[in-house]
């Protein structure tokens, strides 16, 4: 159940964009929603999991809002540091990959998904801030999602999510540091794409 819950709020993740000059976090969060909403109505190829237009539409959409690097890197932990150019573009590559393959059967959920933001609580002129929302769908309770945001200089930033209490930059951590400490960075990269390719197996048979 946990489970499942995490990938509608993943999917809302992957949902919420903006393109408002110097918005608020919460703009960011709620500005756009409506209109990946409706591309997706729009759109069947996406409603039934086309890897190729779901990841036309990340590109497009949920990319230049994301702080990517960032979220990887915390993903990876201190070993990220130490990591050459070649690897951390590697890295970001599979990680990308394994998020999209991972959670793109469910964003048949988000059409039906409706976001209600909590009202902010932080200090003004804070440039590191979570907000908080409700997310819920027909039939089901709704859903706690926090998002952690930075403001750079291209805008409002997300690079972590949470959902019930579980963030998904730290959950990721947990798995890849077993694996980079026995195995290195190489490892964890060899890692990540025998486990997409597994998934990429499953979501074409």
């Amino acid at each position: 159940m946990v489970f499942k819950l995490l990938m509608l709020g993943t999917i809302s993740f992957l949902t919420q964009v903006s393109v408002k000059a110097d918005p608020k976090p919460e703009d960011v969060i709620s500005s756009v929603t409506q209109e990946i909403i409706t591309e997706i109505k729009s759109r069947p190829e996406l409603a039934s999991g086309n890897l190729g237009s779901i990841n036309e539409l990340v590109d497009k959409k949920v990319m230049p809002i994301l702080d990517f690097e960032k979220m990887t890197a915390l993903a990876v932990g201190k070993k990220w540091k130490a990591a050459t150019e070649k690897q951390r573009i590697n890295l970001m590559k599979v990680f990308r990959q394994l998020l999209l393959l991972s959670y793109s059967g469910s964003i048949k959920f988000a059409e039906q998904a409706k976001v209600k933001i909590l009202p902010p609580r932080r200090k003004q002129g804070a440039k590191n801030v979570i907000v908080k929302t409700r997310v819920s769908v027909p039939g089901q309770q709704a859903v706690p999602v926090s998002y952690r945001m930075k403001l750079t200089e291209g805008g409002w930033k997300i690079y972590d999510l949470n959902v019930l209490g579980l963030w998904l930059v730290e959950n990721y951590r947990v798995q890849f540091s077993q694996i980079v400490k026995s195995q290195g960075i190489d490892g964890l990269i060899k890692e990540i794409k025998e486990k997409n390719s597994k998934l990429l197996g499953k979501s074409n048979s």
